[in-house]
């Protein structure tokens, strides 16, 4: 099992450390509830060092990508950052992405845990076919930390020369945070203002430790992978390996916001646009229960005694205090409003089909 660089200090901090992605990761340190709720109202710290990190240098860089890519990588300005999804040639999703463009012929991914090596391989495969590009895998000489929650720009300003106030969302810089070089984005996987920091590893203890005795004024709080799923649900945002996979479309997983459909080709496109004027036979829904429940990964989906889906992520809401999830439906069962039922070990749970995101800040 592998270890981020700040393996130790989540053991000092008491953290729960379980399996996931190969790696051995925090769980949670105080609990998943109040690690939650301390993203939501103050600031969370997440250590995200597993994730995938990946440099496109060169000429021919935006080509790549824009073969890759779902997205319109091409229109992406320096310091820009987009989302997008990778797919293969029969449209299945081989990752979703996040691409930013630091400079005219550099730009960098971020890909899910599960899937570094893949995408990695991917794109060292695409590569072949361009000349002027070449794909450098960070994933280990970089460490990558998430500060996120509506008090997380108050801990941040006092550390860094960057002017926060005028980064937008989803834009990125290259800067100092408390003295250390780094690239910094501003996205979030919580739907809270936060940031993405990205240092080199071997300079990751020391700005963990100013973030942790720094966000002591403003409420902050070690986060572990239990409430970065919570919260990430709550905001309806799926999950690879969960919510989508290499079965699953762009048209199927309900983000086809994600493509680009003017774009001239990219892996996949033939059969996402087709599909997209066909219509797809299911579609990945979000439902709340309308009683007590809990609704998990691999529960079945019911309408007058039919199997109809299947639900692919679901938990608690600790915002909302119900149960919440996603699934994937047969589509004449995907209408907002229609009433489902939730198979929950042996007991039919109503539930209603809603819009996401689930939770929507001051209601």
């Amino acid at each position: 099992m592998k270890r981020t660089p700040l393996y130790d200090e989540h053991k000092k901090l008491g953290a729960k450390i379980v399996p996931f992605a190969g790696w051995e990761m925090p769980l949670s340190y105080t609990g998943v509830l109040e690690e939650h709720r301390a993203t939501r109202s103050a600031v969370g710290l997440f250590d995200v060092s597993h994730m995938g990190r990946i440099d496109l240098t060169g000429h021919a860089a935006s080509d790549l990508l824009d073969r890759v890519a779902t997205s319109p990588v091409k229109k992406l300005a320096v310091g820009g950052m987009q989302y997008a999804l990778v797919c293969n040639e029969q449209g299945g999703i081989l990752d979703d992405i996040m691409i930013c463009r630091f400079g005219e012929r550099r730009y960098f991914v971020c890909a899910n845990a599960s899937n570094a090596e893949k995408i990695l391989q991917w794109l060292t495969k695409q590569a072949a076919g361009f000349s002027g590009v070449e794909v450098t895998d960070r994933s280990m000489d970089l460490a990558q930390l998430a500060v996120q929650g509506p008090r997380s720009r108050d801990l941040m300003k006092p550390l860094t020369l960057a002017d926060l106030d005028r980064l937008k969302l989803r834009h990125c810089i290259e800067t100092k945070v408390a003295g250390v070089p780094m690239l910094l984005s501003r996205s979030g996987y919580t739907g809270e203002l936060g940031y993405e920091l990205y240092l080199p590893s071997d300079r990751a203890r020391d700005v963990w430790e100013i973030l942790i005795k720094n966000g002591a004024a403003v409420g902050l709080k070690p986060c572990g992978l239990g409430c970065r799923d919570t919260l990430r649900l709550e905001m309806g945002y799926p999950l690879y390996g969960n919510d989508m996979d290499e079965t699953t479309t762009p048209i199927e997983a309900s983000l086809e916001f994600a493509v680009d459909f003017k774009k001239d080709d990219f892996i996949g496109r033939e059969v996402i646009i087709r599909q997209k004027e066909n219509g797809a036979s299911r579609e990945l829904v979000g439902f709340e229960l309308l009683r007590r429940g809990v609704p998990r990964h691999g529960h079945k989906i019911f309408s007058d005694g039919k199997e109809i889906g299947i639900v692919t992520s679901g938990n608690h809401s600790p915002s909302m205090n119900k149960g919440i999830g996603m699934g994937y439906v047969q589509t004449i069962f995907a209408e907002v409003g229609g009433e489902i039922l939730i198979d929950i070990r042996g007991n039919a749970v109503p539930a209603v089909v809603v819009e996401r995101p689930f939770y929507k800040k001051g209601k």
